[in-house]
């Protein structure tokens, strides 16, 4: 009774820690950050894309718009004309059903379900890391790795109060999967029920997170290694059970209910180089080299991210373990699960910082086993000291790291304010429904979710995650290569561009056919860079002058250059809203300091009455100093008439009427 009551101590301090030092930002009490019902506003992007979701679960029983041709089409991303929806329904459902169950007791909004989520689940990780290592190192090593896990930089700030991501059930999942893998390994009797459990959990992972793959990929290797490595018929017979079992347990799953998520399973491999090579946007750029997630996993931030003293102790963990078990003449399931789990996360920081998240927890349960190896060590010592300095060194690494990832939390803010949500207030109640928002592909979810209004561009990018399904699960009437990365290239290329006749040709087309017209041209081009380079030169001219570019020099026939340009330049067009927050500067200028005036400026530009000033200061210069009310930026000169500048400024004319403003967000209208 003494250990039960021990044991459930060490989990609760687990768990209420974890949760604690994940709701250290909740008490942010700036008005200015949170709603009309006292609830602070997400903190960025993404949660307001599974919260749209969320609310469309709630609302209509499933996650997208409509349904079209038997699949379910998101109606608000990607338009037009949308999208088929992909995105795993697990936290959409967890949020929903837990909403129902806390609406028995008192009155929550699903808003405010959303955001506690993150800090009531991702505990649990630490909780399943103590068991597992229990198993192994008893209840101080567990404690340790548990702490550890919570506390984890990166995790942590992933899965702070009110940002509502996949990222708060990825490790309790994961570590799900391991713990009932080792049970079932270690166990003599209900071996069968565990191994199908692990695998039901495989497939409740395929629809939380997109790359569930990996643990199943991790999974399988871990097995396959085991069946070559065998020294004896019996755990080969162990390791054979094991296999059916849970790959039953989350096959059939996969059948009934995530079709979709079967197709990427088998369809990955057979697509790795599309996701690794980053030509396979080409002719149009890759986007995602500007996401902060996926830049390069330099090691310093791999350190920060994880902790030093995590990476040290997870690290010093494999070699530990494997020498233990040498002794007893086999390697485990446990050493190799874990080991091929940190050499798959180590691989996955090729693609980016993001995919530390991976290494995370097996790194957590190794840190744990090196913990209680060096204790049981300390033991053998003559001198009783070495052991309580030992202990002493392990508490101070992990008492740093718990420090140090608090304060990191204490300061966070919601990425949006009132500012931005009086702006998608007023989208809401002044457009017309089939109205279009052009923004920054970063705002995209926000706006979609907050005006309700369908968005250009926005987070999923590409939606690089159907990659490998598309020539599977789309239908005849849908082209594999779309979506694309071609609509940052357009909006990024209309807002830098000081031809008012490209930018708005390019505008109109975006919101009124999408990629319709360089699907066109690239089916009777036969070539994607011919189409690019079409389209390039016929949406800087007028409809007339395009016609005649396109018959004489293209050689296309009047019908097919109608075809064309009732796509490029539209004669009628949906009300399209084009949203500017002030930090869309940075897009084209970088931060200086106010009155500075740097070597090589050309030109100083004030806005003076609601008019743009130039002053020309050096004509050999190549600097163009921009002074604001928020500030001073420098801009290179071939920006200093672009639209997105003279937005910025407040420009209303013939093409742009401005329609709204408040102190950080503008917001126009195209005139038709």
């Amino acid at each position: 009774m003494r250990q039960y009551m021990r044991t459930f101590l060490l989990v609760a301090v687990i768990f209420v820690f974890g949760f604690s030092i994940r709701m250290l930002n909740a008490g942010y009490d700036d008005p200015l950050y949170t709603d009309d019902d006292g609830l602070q506003y997400f903190q960025e992007s993404d949660s307001y894309y599974n919260y749209r979701l969320t609310e469309n679960l709630a609302i209509r029983g499933i996650p997208g718009d409509a349904v079209i041709g038997g699949k379910i089409w998101d109606l608000h991303s990607y338009y037009p004309p949308g999208v088929p929806l992909d995105y795993p329904a697990g936290i959409l459902l967890l949020a929903v059903i837990l909403h129902a169950i806390t609406g028995v007791i008192a009155p929550v909004s699903l808003r405010a379900v959303c955001l506690i989520m993150p800090p009531l689940l991702a505990p649990l990780a630490g909780v399943i890391c103590f068991f597992t290592v229990k198993r192994f190192q008893g209840d101080i090593p567990a404690f340790i790795a548990g702490l550890l896990l919570v506390s984890a930089p990166f995790y942590l700030v992933k899965t702070v109060y009110g940002l509502y991501d996949t990222d708060m059930l990825i490790l309790t999942l994961s570590m799900a999967v391991l713990f009932l893998f080792i049970e079932a390994d270690a166990r003599e009797v209900n071996r069968v029920p565990l191994s199908a459990i692990g695998g039901f959990i495989l497939f409740l992972f395929s629809i939380t997170w997109s790359g569930w793959q990996v643990m199943f990929y991790v999974t399988l290797v871990t097995f396959i290694i085991l069946i070559l490595t065998s020294g004896s018929r019996k755990p080969l017979r162990n390791i054979l059970g094991n296999i059916p079992t849970g790959l039953h347990g989350s096959v059939y799953p996969f059948n009934l209910f995530n079709h979709l998520e079967l197709i990427k399973l088998i369809m990955t491999p057979l697509h790795i180089h599309d996701l690794v090579d980053k030509s396979i946007w080409y002719p149009w750029p890759d986007s995602y080299t500007t996401v902060a997630e996926l830049q390069p996993a330099y090691m310093d931030k791999v350190l920060g991210h994880i902790s030093p003293a995590l990476t040290v102790l997870g690290a010093a963990g494999i070699p530990a373990y494997y020498m233990l078990y040498r002794r007893k003449g086999s390697v485990g399931l446990p050493v190799i699960f874990i080991s091929v789990w940190i050499a798959t996360g180590a691989l996955m920081l090729l693609e980016g910082i993001r995919f530390v998240m991976i290494l995370i927890a097996p790194l957590s349960v190794s840190a744990g086993i090196f913990t209680g190896i060096l204790l049981d060590c300390s033991r053998k010592f003559r001198f009783r000291w070495i052991k309580g300095v030992l202990f002493i060194l392990i508490i101070f690494t992990v008492s740093a790291q718990l420090a140090i990832s608090g304060n990191m939390v204490a300061d966070l803010k919601p990425g949006y304010n009132d500012y931005f949500e009086e702006s998608a207030h007023w989208i809401a109640e002044n457009t017309p429904s089939d109205a279009v928002i052009i923004t920054e592909w970063s705002y995209g979810h926000f706006y979609a979710s907050e005006a309700d209004r369908p968005v250009v561009y926005d987070g999923r990018l590409a939606y690089i995650e159907t990659l490998p399904a598309r020539g599977v699960w789309y239908g005849s009437s849908m082209d594999p290569e779309i979506p694309t990365t071609a609509r940052d290239y357009w909006i990024n290329l209309s807002l830098s561009s000081e031809n008012r006749t490209l930018s708005l040709n390019i505008l109109r087309m975006l919101a009124n056919s999408g990629d319709d017209a360089y699907i066109l041209l690239k089916n009777q081009t036969g070539s994607e860079v011919q189409a690019y380079r079409i389209m390039n030169e016929i949406l800087g001219l007028n409809r007339e002058s395009a016609m005649d570019v396109l018959m004489h020099r293209y050689g296309f026939s009047e019908s097919e250059a109608l075809r064309i340009l009732n796509m490029t330049h539209p004669m009628t067009s949906r009300k399209i809203v084009v949203v500017v927050p002030e930090k869309m500067i940075g897009l084209i200028a970088s931060k200086g300091d106010s009155g500075d005036m740097p070597a090589g400026t050309y030109s100083l530009i004030r806005l003076k009455d609601d008019v743009i000033e130039e002053e020309i200061i050096n004509s050999s210069g190549n600097v163009t100093v921009l002074e604001t009310t928020d500030g001073s930026y420098r801009i290179n000169r071939k920006y200093r008439k672009s639209l997105l500048l003279e937005l910025i400024m407040g420009v209303n004319d013939e093409n742009f009427s401005l329609v709204y403003r408040n102190k950080q967000i503008k917001v126009y209208i195209i005139n038709s």
